[in-house]
């Protein structure tokens, strides 16, 4: 048996299944990633701390938390995890 529940306000009636199948967020800002910030966060899918991204490309451990903080607010992401599911769900890493 499939659930239902009335819409408040609307009177309009949903199916449960219906009401927890949605789309992935995509944040308006998703394209604005510079290529800099998306080599960023593909290094950091791939478990490497800021001090070990710094050394790879070649910049200072603050040069990448500022790049990871301009990320999390573009992809509206609250941490390092979240940033790179939001990055996947948006096709921006593979």
């Amino acid at each position: 048996m499939i659930g239902c529940a009335t819409c408040a306000g609307s009177g309009k009636t949903i199916f449960m299944n219906d009401a927890f199948r949605t789309a992935p967020r995509r944040s308006r800002h998703t394209s604005e990633l510079t290529d800099r910030e998306v080599q960023v966060l593909t290094l950091v899918s791939h478990g490497k701390t800021n001090k070990q991204i710094g050394a790879d490309l070649y910049l200072s451990p603050a040069t990448i938390h500022s790049h990871l903080k301009k990320v999390f607010r573009k992809l509206d992401a609250n941490d390092r995890a979240h940033a790179v599911a939001q990055a996947f769900r948006a096709g921006m890493l593979r």
